[in-house]
């Protein structure tokens, strides 16, 4: 197949035509085969159609890990309409800015969510929201088949996906067509040589790229079967991988972790799986953890602007605590403060070219300042600073730009200070990542209050998860009378990540709870 596809439809009508009885997608216990979900992406198409909804038109989800989901997805692919996944855990202005920015004419709501975009909906006077029920009844009664379809090219938008901001509002970043089924490409061959009678499994959100490119368009491309799961569920992955005799699965480097400390049980003894892909796997249990569960960490790297990855391990030669080597569609290089090629072994930021052409994002949508900042020169600047070796393996080091990874999330340090900020007794934050138990980090916030104010830490936790998604609620909390800052003013967060958490108030250790709907 490698290729001969430019668009999503392309590949889905391939596989309806070539092997329409094979099992696509497993859910729980439900089963559809290719030929049951084209029939199932043509009644949303056509139902859609019905709506007024056509070619080039953003469609924003707000939706969770089911069928429908998918479903809708390459129902709007189908009309070459553009997806705009929204994660839906965002609330308040967060989910207004991207109801708003993202020119959205229709949002698709679940239940759980819909009180949240109802409010949020209100910024955009130009959006319908549609409940998932109510759209669901509607396109059950459409017809399952197509009859002609908008001509679609590889540059054409497939989805604009909200990426934090980390001095400003998030940025949609728009990847095309094309983009998926090269990333899906690499992942099934380079990365993985995944073959038709392989099952892989994803628990990660459908909202990000991640499960999109590599777990359902992998799939896709090679006739496999995907299991599909609602979210990560540490007691109950091995049971899943186990009902599903998955062979493959994607993590990111906290469900290691978290797996890794799990009591030994007996689905886990006799699990399915041969390989694992993702990123951040910590180098201390990477041995031992391939030993536990019999099968191969295969590392690699990438952002959504890159399509998901742009380096990898090869397979064959894998380098423990290593990224990996450029895909065939990128050039990767390590730029000095000048925007020069940095020394072997020489730190600097991971920058990224396209050699083959719709493989990476387009641009920042309605960001043109952005796009240009972040593509200088003809490169990406992925704001990662890193090294490569003699061999040209390379090696992630560190973040350059003020952004926090929890669990698989980017979250933006500018969206929790300007939250955190508006609280009457707060006159100043800054907002940092700390290093977590469980790789990756764990948010702080360092406090300056209005003067002879005191802050009730029970009250201010509330506070934030009232107009924040629970990923975004800090853990740790520090007071102090000022903050560090430049001769401009700048706030110097490197001096605060080197103060660490000793001095703070911890809501984990306090037993407070956070919401996580």
């Amino acid at each position: 197949m490698k290729n001969s596809f430019a668009t999503i439809p392309q590949v889905l009508n391939h596989n309806t035509n070539t092997i329409p009885n094979n099992i696509f997608l497993r859910f729980e216990n439900e089963q559809y085969t290719y030929s049951d979900f084209n029939k199932e992406a043509n009644k949303v198409a056509n139902c859609l159609e019905k709506l007024g909804v056509k070619k080039g038109d953003h469609i924003a989800l707000l939706l969770s890990n089911t069928p429908d989901f998918l479903f809708i997805w390459f129902g709007i692919a189908k009309l070459g309409a553009v997806m705009v996944p929204v994660n839906y855990h965002i609330k308040g202005e967060s989910l207004q800015y991207i109801f708003s920015h993202s020119d959205s004419t229709l949002a698709i709501v679940e239940s759980a969510y819909e009180k949240e975009a109802v409010a949020a909906a209100k910024a955009a006077p130009a959006l319908k929201l549609l409940n998932l029920d109510d759209f669901k009844t509607s396109s059950a009664v459409e017809s399952s088949e197509r009859h002609g379809e908008p001509a679609l090219n590889k540059d054409d938008p497939m989805s604009i996906i909200y990426t934090s901001g980390t001095t400003g509002p998030p940025k949609g970043v728009v990847l095309p067509h094309y983009s998926y089924i090269n990333t899906a490409e690499n992942f099934t061959g380079e990365m993985t040589d995944i073959k038709q009678d392989d099952i892989l499994y994803t628990c990660l959100p459908l909202f990000h790229c991640n499960a999109q490119q590599l777990s359902v368009m992998g799939t896709m491309l090679s006739g496999a079967q995907l299991a599909l799961s609602r979210l990560f569920s540490a007691s109950n992955f091995w049971k899943e991988i186990h009902h599903h005799k998955a062979t493959i699965f994607n993590y990111i480097g906290s469900i290691l972790t978290v797996l890794y400390k799990q009591p030994i049980s007996e689905y886990e003894k006799n699990n399915t799986v041969t390989k694992t892909f993702g990123g951040a796997a910590p180098k201390e249990i990477w041995a031992d953890f391939e030993e536990r569960f019999d099968l191969s960490i295969i590392e690699g790297f990438g952002l959504t602007e890159t399509a998901t990855v742009c380096l990898c391990n090869p397979p064959d030669d894998i380098r423990l605590g290593s990224i990996g080597k450029p895909l065939p569609n990128v050039e990767v290089k390590i730029f000095d403060d000048n925007d020069q090629e940095a020394a072997a072994d020489t730190e600097g930021e991971i920058v990224v070219k396209e050699l083959t052409p719709n493989t990476i994002f387009k641009e920042y949508y309605k960001m043109p300042d952005k796009t240009e900042e972040a593509m200088r020169g003809g490169w990406f600047h992925t704001g990662d600073r890193g090294t490569r070796d003699i061999e040209g393996y390379f090696y992630f080091k560190d973040r350059m730009k003020d952004c926090i990874r929890y669990r698989g999330e980017n979250i933006s340090s500018y969206e929790i200070e300007r939250i955190v900020n508006k609280h009457p007794d707060i006159k100043e934050s800054a907002a940092i990542g700390v290093p977590s138990e469980l790789t990756e980090e764990d948010v702080k916030v360092v406090l300056v209050l209005q003067d002879n104010n005191s802050l009730s830490m029970e009250e201010f936790i509330k506070y934030c998860e009232e107009r924040m998604a629970y990923y975004m609620v800090p853990r740790y909390v520090e007071i102090k009378d000022s903050l560090p800052k430049t001769a401009t003013e700048r706030v110097q967060k490197f001096e605060l990540r080197k103060e660490g958490i000793e001095n703070s108030w911890d809501r984990i250790k306090e037993g407070v709870k956070v919401n996580r709907t």
